[in-house]
This record gives C-alpha cells, sequence and structure tokens, in this order.
C-alpha cells in the first residue's frame, strides 16, 4: 500500500506545484485531489490531463483519486439530478487523469435521521430507509454504469453526520445488494465506527472484503468521562485524531485490509484539532510508514 492525503490544489487553495513539492518532502507517495480549483472537472475536461499528472510525476508522486460529494439523495429532483451530472463529469474527469477511484458519499435528503426518530420501531412512519435504498439505486444506476464503461471506481464515504445513509454495515449490505456491481463499493474509515461503537472495526472491514476500493485514515478518541457527563448527545465525548494520536490500532486496522483485498492507498485525512494542517498529515505519515512496505516492495524481514 502507498500513503496519500486528501487536498485541495489551486483555485483559493495553495497550488498543485506546492503541494506536490510538499508532498514529496514528506515521503507521500500519492494525493488525493478535491474537485475544485486545478482538479474541477470542467478545466479538466478542458484543458487535459497534462497539468496534473506532470506536476505530480515531477515529484515521484500519482493522483490516487477524485472527491466529489455531491446528494444524489436530494427530496427535490432537480437538486438530485444535477447532483447525478456533477458525479457523472467527475467520473469523467478521473477517467481522463487516469485516477482509479472516484470518492462521493450515497447522500441523504434528512442527514443521519434516516431511520426515524430514535429508539422507534423498523417501518415507523418516519423511516425513510427502505425508500431512500430505492432512490439510490434508480439515482447511482447510470452513473455506476457510466464509471464501468470508463474504467473508474465509485467507493461511498462511510461518515455519517454528512447526511449519508450509507453509514453503517446493515445500510453498506442493503445497498450494495440494491446495485451489485465492481465499479461500485466503499470508502473505509474506521474513525467515524468508533465513536458510533461498530466495534472491532477489523471485523466491519473483513464483513465487506472485495468492496474497499479506498481507505480513508483517520483516527478518533473516545473520553468515557465526558461520555458519561454529556451522554451520547453531547460534542465533546469524542473527536477525530491523525493516526498516532488516537485509539485506533492500524497495525492490524491495515492487516485487515491486506485480508480484505486491498491493496490502493491510505488517504490521510485531517481534522485534529490538536495538530491542525500539514503537521498532522506530515505526523500521520511517519506514524504509518513503518507499519507498510510500499508498493513493488517486499514488506521487511522482522525475524532477526
Amino acid at each position: 500500500m502507498d500513503i496519500s492525503f486528501a487536498t485541495g490544489a489551486g483555485g483559493n487553495a495553495w497550488s498543485l506545484q506546492a503541494c506536490a513539492a510538499w508532498a514529496q518532502e514528506n515521503d507521500f507517495d500519492a494525493v488525493r485531489l478535491y474537485t475544485v480549483g486545478v482538479a474541477d472537472p470542467d478545466r479538466v475536461l478542458r484543458e487535459g490531463p497534462a497539468e496534473i499528472n506532470e506536476t505530480l510525476r515531477s515529484h515521484g508522486l500519482y493522483l490516487a483519486a477524485l472527491t466529489a460529494y455531491n446528494n444524489l439523495l436530494h427530496d427535490d429532483p432537480a437538486e438530485r439530478e444535477a447532483a447525478a451530472a456533477r458525479l457523472t463529469k467527475a467520473v469523467e474527469a478521473a477517467s481522463v487523469l487516469g485516477a482509479p477511484v472516484v470518492i462521493t458519499h450515497a447522500g441523504s435528503p434528512v442527514g443521519h435521521h434516516f431511520y426515524g426518530p430514535y429508539s422507534s420501531p423498523p417501518g415507523n412512519p418516519r423511516d425513510r430507509s427502505v425508500e431512500l435504498v430505492g432512490r439510490f439505486k434508480e439515482m447511482f444506476d447510470p452513473v455506476v454504469a457510466f464509471a464501468s464503461d470508463r474504467g473508474v471506481k465509485i467507493a461511498l464515504d462511510v461518515a455519517v453526520r454528512m447526511g449519508n445513509i450509507a453509514c453503517n454495515p446493515e445500510m453498506w449490505e442493503r445497498i450494495l445488494d440494491a446495485l451489485p456491481s465492481d465499479h461500485l463499493g466503499l470508502s473505509c474509515d474506521p474513525s467515524h465506527w468508533l465513536w458510533m461503537m461498530i466495534t472491532p472495526v477489523e471485523d466491519a472491514i473483513r464483513m465487506f472484503a472485495g468492496k474497499w476500493y479506498y481507505a480513508d485514515i483517520k483516527d478518533c478518541e473516545v473520553s468515557p468521562r465526558m461520555r458519561f457527563r454529556q451522554g451520547i448527545i453531547g460534542n465533546w465525548w469524542w473527536q477525530y485524531r491523525v493516526p498516532g494520536r488516537g485509539q485506533l490500532n492500524w497495525g492490524t486496522i491495515i492487516g485487515a485490509l491486506g485480508e480484505a483485498g486491498y491493496d490502493h492507498v491510505l488517504c490521510v485525512e485531517n481534522e485534529d484539532r490538536g495538530a491542525p494542517g500539514l503537521e498532522g498529515f506530515a505526523i500521520a505519515c511517519r506514524h504509518l510508514r513503518p507499519l507498510i512496505a510500499r508498493k513493488g516492495q517486499p514488506p521487511p524481514d522482522l525475524r532477526h
């Protein structure tokens, strides 16, 4: 596996040249770009892949994925059709760039309340989970077919707070069963599972072997004391960390990913208030590097 990180470049963010130089200096293998600035799909389709690919290649890097969050499950039909068009264009841009994966999320028109009120049985009047799985199939079917034709895989983010029905094993099963395709899968991010109490996280990874098309690498810290004081409705009893500053065992997680057939990048996301910005990315890369072998190289022999 290689190590990547998620960033924007160009526009209001740093330049792609500065991004690539920093990534090289700090021992990254690849970058994942948001579809803004230099990776805006309209720009890529108009100007071609040379600027991005040549800049990255000159620093020993490659483009691991594009990020294109679009809510295809919006209740307004016009909004969800526009979102589908944007996601399709992002897939086309990824194909032009040679990026193997586009990261998005399944979407939701009701935030994370698609099951209806807490402590209500399945099928309660406000449970929209069945309806939204059906809408997911309707909206994603043509996008996934387009991605398949262009050799690009779509990986669904598993975060819940953004408003996303693909946030737990039950919904992953329902979505993947509704739209079976070798070009639709999941993006692994166990930081969410820790505070949602979907543990051990390694079991979730192994349950969906073969369907992890990307790996967002973010850690989490849970404070039992603050959870006791606030209950789960509070905001301070858990927080995201970069790897090396949280409670997840990345050696075990990386092992589970390998056993599940995953061999792409470990892509660092930084939402760590205590190590913001580039400092946090660098900390994470230093923590992860001893745990993996670079692609094409055997793992270190630790028997001596």
